[in-house]
């Protein structure tokens, strides 16, 4: 027994000598990995701040890729410790390209300084991105065996898709660059680009054509004039002729810029706005024949149609017209206080858990959105078969709500277009107001692949924005818009 003891003796020390290496190696595991963590999330949080301070010039008029990088440049060494651009290609300005900087050990990398490198990149109209690369030394790799050294990599995508101008047209196919985007189709017609009351430079209504401007016979007018705010026009190409008609006396009446116009202009792709999924709840239709009637939000698998004299009150929300589309030949609006205070308490039967009966709380936002489908859900392939129409005489109130993107008509893309609408230049053929209608549309008409047509407002406000592939406005009247910053989608924010 004494014999078997001896022969165990000093194996303790082995035991305790192994388990301080595995404990050691667990700890030293442990602080490694806590400071990659560390250093991980801190590099996360500058690319994110970049992005976003990049983001922010995105839709600067005109926009200047040297002034993005600039800015997001700033921000990212004001948060990574020890950085500084001296002796980097963005020492005193960045180079004006949309994608600048490479990974570390390749061509046209930019070296920050403490083993940082960004590249800074804007992928589309839309969309910037910052990626941060760094050398994260690993303290205690003698003791597992890393390298001494890893790189760490953290990329942050942000958006901005507020677009700064009163009417945006996307048609921008090769094949009909010389169709113009903007046109005035017979005299007298006129549009009055009224600019927001603020003092904000930046907050410029004014034109804007991945194509080009026509003015026809037509007058294109800024209020206030003279003034900071009223716009300009711009163009990404714009036809010799155009330009001279645009140019000739009384043509314009105090753009913001002197000089020949319009301003040359930097490509716009489509926004891609997100369409809100409408209530479930659906309804064959509804015609409002005479008197008022409340209409309710949800799905309708019919025309929306407001005759001759009636008026059809919109409860807040979501309309989503399926088929046929909407006929406005009355007044068709939205609640408003103090005119429809008579209205709270009655019933609705919207069968709506929420909407059984007027409420004072929906005058507090009382926004709505109508989005029509121009082909049938069956797959109608007729590309003007369901129309949204304002007819001479009618009147429409439509306020604005942020919870839809301050959007109020939603005009959807038609699956196939471009290859189905094969009339110049393409697209849909949905939004038509006619001359006399009376509109006040607070928000947006938003329809990126429609051709619209609008002919001037017997009354009212007008338009705060259209989006659309091309716009042509009859003579005969004029189309007020009501440009508002505040009333703007707002799509600023990480993606990424």
């Amino acid at each position: 027994m004494n014999g078997w003891v001896r022969r165990q003796s000093g194996q303790a020390v082995v035991l305790v000598a192994v388990a301080v290496l595995l404990l050691t190696a667990i700890l030293a595991l442990a602080l490694d990995g806590g400071s990659i963590y560390l250093d991980r999330r801190q590099d996360q949080n500058a690319a994110d701040a970049a992005a976003l301070a990049g983001a922010e010039l995105l839709m600067a008029v005109p926009v200047s890729y040297t002034n993005i990088h600039n800015q997001a440049m700033t921000m990212l060494l004001r948060n990574l410790p020890g950085t500084s651009a001296v002796g980097t290609i963005c020492e005193t300005s960045c180079p004006g390209s949309a994608t600048i900087g490479a990974p570390p050990g390749q061509a046209g990398e930019i070296v920050l300084g403490a083993g940082y490198w960004v590249k800074f990149s804007v992928t589309n109209s839309y969309n910037y991105q910052v990626t941060v690369w760094h050398t994260h030394a690993v303290a205690l790799e003698f003791l597992h065996g890393f390298a001494s050294t890893i790189t760490l990599s953290v990329q942050a995508t942000a958006q901005n898709a507020n677009l700064p101008y009163a009417i945006v047209l996307l048609q921008d196919r090769p094949e009909y660059q010389y169709w113009p985007n903007f046109q005035i189709n017979g005299a007298p017609g006129a549009v009055v680009l009224q600019g927001p009351t603020g003092s904000n430079p930046g907050d410029r209504g004014g034109i804007f054509s991945n194509e080009g401007i026509d003015p026809g016979n037509g007058t294109i007018s800024f209020s206030p004039c003279p003034g900071a705010t009223a716009g300009d026009l711009w163009a990404v190409w714009e036809s010799g002729g155009d330009r001279t008609k645009l140019n000739q006396p009384g043509v314009l009446n105090c753009p913001q810029s002197g000089g020949s116009q319009p301003l040359a202009a930097t490509h716009l792709d489509f926004p891609n706005y997100p369409m809100p999924a409408p209530p479930a709840v659906s309804f064959n239709g509804k015609t409002v024949v005479n008197g008022t009637s409340i209409l309710c939000p949800g799905q309708y698998t019919n025309a929306l149609a407001v005759q001759n004299s009636a008026t059809g009150v919109l409860l807040p929300g979501i309309y989503e017209i399926q088929a046929n589309g909407v006929s406005v030949q009355g007044t068709l609006r939205t609640l408003k206080h103090p005119d429809d205070d008579g209205l709270i308490g009655q019933a609705t039967g919207c069968s709506l858990p929420d909407a059984q009966t007027v409420t004072a709380a929906m005058f507090n936002d009382p926004g709505v959105i109508l989005e029509v489908r121009p082909d049938n859900m069956s797959g109608s392939t007729i590309c003007n078969k369901h129309i949204f129409a304002a007819a001479a005489n009618s009147t429409m109130t439509l306020a604005a709500s942020p919870k839809y993107f301050n959007i109020n008509i939603y005009i959807e893309v038609m699956p196939g277009w471009q290859t189905t609408c094969t009339n110049a230049p393409l697209g849909t053929n949905v939004v038509r107001f006619a001359g006399g209608s009376c509109y006040s549309i607070a928000g947006i008409v938003y329809g990126p692949a429609d051709n619209m047509v609008m002919t001037g407002s017997g009354c009212g406000t007008g338009v705060g924005q259209v989006v659309a592939w091309t716009l042509t406005v009859n003579g005969n009247g004029t189309l007020n818009e009501t440009y508002n910053p505040n009333l703007l989608p707002y799509m600023k924010g990480l993606v990424q």
